[in-house]
């Protein structure tokens, strides 16, 4: 069934809506789909981050983030959260859809407020703690067992509203608007390094000893700044060469790597665990490179071609 949209100036009433996003662009200015990229980026990493939130409550409950309206003038979206739960004799027991959702608000304001302090240190577990401890004001199970959001969403959480911010020019406003009319505006003035949030995510990082591995490449580093793309049997992996001698001579044309070779060599694997004690990410970083093994296959097609070609 199509979805109506309509542009207006009144505001919805609550609770037809739970919270707004609005962007005052600089008029004029930038390419004119970073609005709608932000837009798109803050209610993807809403959806995520409700999927997660909802969770600390009560597991059987799902939420599905719908557009209320949009209003012209500067860009503002309603929002509301349809909330449902399977069986659940405890839930049913009280009205517990008004308190969650204002749960789930009063969980953005706190990552908002996480993502635009910029005082150190800053801590992805205290935020956690901050969090759960707002789903215990809910008191819809009336127990204190209320879990924290995990560390690991709640990284994805900032990198989503970084994504945000980064999509916007200095000179627009984006701003969190709940319900009740309270507002917050982004700082966009405050970036984070995607690199620096994810240290914050970690307790502990367990080194492998130096191993042999045979790497398929997949798309080489021709310029030296970033990552190799490889794969080992049919996973994929990226992974940071450090051997500095190899890497002048294949940056000098005097060793030839091409997508479907494959590189010997040496591999430090790391395991990145989270607060949680969960697997955050898994680093690979070649040691030394021993030998350049051509893919047998293109060898032999070049073989051919030469041959129909004479």
């Amino acid at each position: 069934m199509p979805a109506d949209v309509t542009l207006t100036t009144r505001r919805p009433e609550p609770p037809s809506a739970d919270f707004a996003f609005e962007i005052d662009f600089k008029r004029g200015e930038g390419s004119a789909s970073r609005v709608f990229l932000a837009i798109n980026d803050f209610i993807k990493g809403c959806e995520r981050l409700d999927a997660e939130l909802v969770g600390t409550i009560d597991s059987n409950i799902e939420t599905v983030m719908v557009l209320e309206d949009i209003e012209a003038g500067s860009i503002k979206v309603w929002l509301r959260n349809l909330l449902s739960a399977v069986d659940d004799d405890a839930l049913k027991q009280v009205d517990w859809k008004p308190a969650v959702g204002r749960y789930l608000v009063k969980a953005k304001y706190a990552v908002i407020k996480w993502v635009d302090d910029d005082t150190d240190p800053k801590s992805l577990p205290a935020l956690a703690r901050e969090i759960q401890s707002i789903a215990a004001e809910t008191d819809v199970k009336h127990l204190p067992d209320y879990r924290a959001p995990s560390v690991t969403a709640l990284l994805g959480a900032v990198k989503d509203f970084e994504e945000v911010k980064s999509r916007l020019l200095p000179d627009d406003r984006a701003t969190f608007i709940g319900a009740d009319g309270q507002s917050t505006d982004f700082n966009l003035s405050i970036r984070w390094d995607l690199d620096r949030i994810e240290e914050l995510a970690i307790k502990e990082v367990v080194r492998f000893p130096v191993a042999p591995m045979i790497l398929a490449v997949k798309k080489p580093d021709y310029l030296g700044n970033s990552k190799w793309e490889l794969r080992h049997g049919k996973r994929s992996i990226s992974a940071k060469i450090e051997d500095a001698e190899w890497l002048r001579r294949f940056q000098n044309r005097n060793v030839d790597v091409r997508p479907g070779d494959a590189l010997r060599c040496e591999v430090q694997i790391e395991h990145l665990y989270g607060h949680d004690n969960e697997l955050l990410a898994e680093n690979y970083t070649i040691v030394h490179v021993i030998d350049v093994l051509v893919n047998a296959y293109r060898q032999e097609n070049l073989f051919e071609d030469h041959g129909n070609g004479s």
